[in-house]
């Protein structure tokens, strides 16, 4: 395991080494009053300590929850509240943090805080007392991942050893990881793409992972694919959204002496994929040696540990030109000319994963044919035994007797899985459903729309008896420029679509709300910038968040 933190600044940490460290974590943790069935709660970047105190806890029996630290005090007057909330609802033995979170909090929570750093360093004393290693039980949980909230209030998914270990095993064999193969993550510990592929995979199968914080990659994109040719990276994961940023954002004179021939399985999940976003990256890294099959789908949640599908590494991405009339009056599938403006085009996840299963179902819980469209439903030996302490929500999220709802809409065909969207998300307009991301594409065509920066929510006022269209879009441009850019997104968005948008919401750069994953928060983005909006009122032609601050994209 190789820990780079900035360039220049590398930490190697073979596991041998980590799980005497991890012990020594342990013990120390005791001594705050840590013990089995506990939960501890890590809000570290990543780095040496995040390691030691996840491996740590776990050795104890407890159950670690990793969340994001906060990029900037300056901006996170919500962070205080929000932990609180997450410590009331888990109620921790202690939270392992930074010394400036602690300093910046001091009375944050009624609970030990511990200084990762501290901590860390008594992991890494040779005379420090060891917690005697234990295996657990199957049943005992793992860790407590909190859903990244992207459609309400998080909730903390109940992880067993059983289950992680089962979805370990569903993924290394689906993907072909071997001892051989090293990973290069700078995904988030805090969610579960990252923790899995970019930690706990890689350690399940005993090869090496190059961890970089996320920061890093969203202020130098480059460097990712830097270390992927230096270490002869083979499987590199992440959300839709980064890999348009890199496409983007790194220039070729970043890339000289860089060899992608190595990366044999660019992962990509989390998000709605985009047909658009794989081709331009597969097309644009092709001169550096990227494999042209490279890219590849897959779906997960957090209530499966992470994998549920994902598809092969041998063949081309396959994505499906659908008509969208049949789709949104008929939730039925029907072919279209990728060229018709009536074509929406949806990729394929893949087929389950070895031991899982997939069905799509209507409103009643009818399981439907291939090509209808429904609500996704999966089961498998990596589904979570509940949400911490919500067992009203959990009963809600089971359909006799094992299935769970994933909350996505898709179909089915030829073994493979598409995901079409989230039921909460759907713009329903005079009975018709819409996928907010058909809108959201057609406005991202427009020159001066900010790619991955936009959202479309339907909205209904005590006035009216159906839905309205309204988009929330980012852009660069100057003011005097906003009203042709509005009506320019206008034209695109009813050109494809047959809908007229009732509004059209111009904010700066980085105002979109978005999870610690990079998801879209479309319920979040309503409340800030469409509730108490009118046709006739000030609107905000360009619109800022409550307080003139830009939330900050993490």
């Amino acid at each position: 395991m190789t820990l780079i933190q900035e360039p220049g600044k590398k930490v190697p940490l073979r596991y041998d080494a980590l799980v005497e460290s991890a012990a020594r974590s342990a013990a120390a943790l005791a001594e705050y009053g840590v013990g089995h069935g506990d939960r501890v709660v890590l809000c570290l970047p990543t780095g040496p300590q995040f390691m030691t105190a996840f491996f740590g806890a776990q050795l104890l029996g407890a159950m670690p929850t990793a969340i994001a630290v906060p990029i900037r005090f300056g901006g996170a007057a919500g962070f205080e509240g929000q932990l609180k909330d997450l410590v009331e609802y888990l109620r921790p033995a202690a939270i392992v943090t930074t010394t400036a979170v602690i300093e910046a909090f001091p009375n944050l929570a009624d609970t030990n805080l511990v200084d990762g750093d501290v901590l860390y360093a008594r992991a890494g004393a040779s005379d420090a007392p060891m917690h005697p290693l234990r295996l657990p039980d199957t049943d005992d949980l793992a860790l407590i991942q909190c859903t990244s909230g992207s459609t309400g209030t998080p909730k903390g998914v109940m992880i067993s050893h059983a289950n992680l270990a089962a979805n370990c095993e569903q993924f290394v064999g689906a993907l072909g990881w071997t001892q051989a193969d090293t990973t290069v993550s700078w995904a988030p510990l805090y969610h579960d793409m990252g923790l899995i592929t970019g930690l706990l995979c890689p350690v399940y199968s005993g090869g090496s992972t190059v961890l970089m914080p996320p920061t890093r990659f969203l202020r130098a994109p480059g460097e990712w694919l830097r270390y992927i040719s230096e270490y002869r990276g083979a499987f590199a994961a992440a959300p839709n959204f980064a890999y348009g940023y890199v496409t983007a954002r790194v220039r070729d004179e970043e890339l000289e002496d860089v060899d992608l021939s190595s990366w044999r399985v660019a992962l990509c999940g989390a998000e709605p994929i985009q047909p658009g976003t794989a081709q331009r990256f597969t097309e644009r890294f092709a001169r550096w040696g990227l494999p042209p099959h490279a890219f590849t789908p897959a779906y997960g949640m957090a209530e499966a540990s992470l994998a549920i599908t994902t598809t092969r590494q041998d063949g081309p991405l396959v994505f499906d030109s659908i008509d969208r009339q049949t789709a949104v009056a008929d939730a039925l599938v029907v072919d279209a000319d990728p060229q018709s403006a009536d074509a929406m085009q949806i990729v394929d996840c893949g087929e389950p994963v070895v031991g899982a299963e997939v069905r799509i179902v209507d409103g009643e819980g009818r399981e439907l044919a291939e090509n209808r469209i429904g609500h996704v439903q999966f089961r498998s030996p990596s589904r979570t035994v509940g949400y911490f302490n919500l067992p009203e929500a959990t009963a809600a999220a089971i359909d006799a007797p094992d299935w769970w709802k994933t909350g996505d809409v898709g179909y089915l065909r030829d073994g493979g899985l598409r995901i079409t969207g989230r039921a909460k998300d759907l713009v329903i307009i005079r009975g018709a459903n819409y996928l907010p991301s058909d809108f959201e594409q057609a406005a991202e065509t427009v020159p001066g729309v900010r790619l991955g920066a936009v959202i479309a929510v339907g909205y209904r006022d005590d006035q009216s008896e159906s839905e309205e269209l309204h988009l929330i879009v980012e852009t660069e441009l100057d003011s005097e420029q906003h009203d042709a850019l509005r009506q320019s997104i206008a034209a695109a968005v009813s050109s494809r679509t047959g809908v007229r948008a009732a509004g059209i919401h111009l904010v700066p750069k980085r105002s979109i709300p978005k999870t610690t994953s990079g998801k879209l928060q479309r319920s979040k983005a309503r409340e800030l910038f469409v509730e108490g909006w009118s046709p006739t009122g000030p609107d905000a032609r360009t619109r800022r968040p409550p307080g003139g601050q830009q939330p900050q994209f993490s």
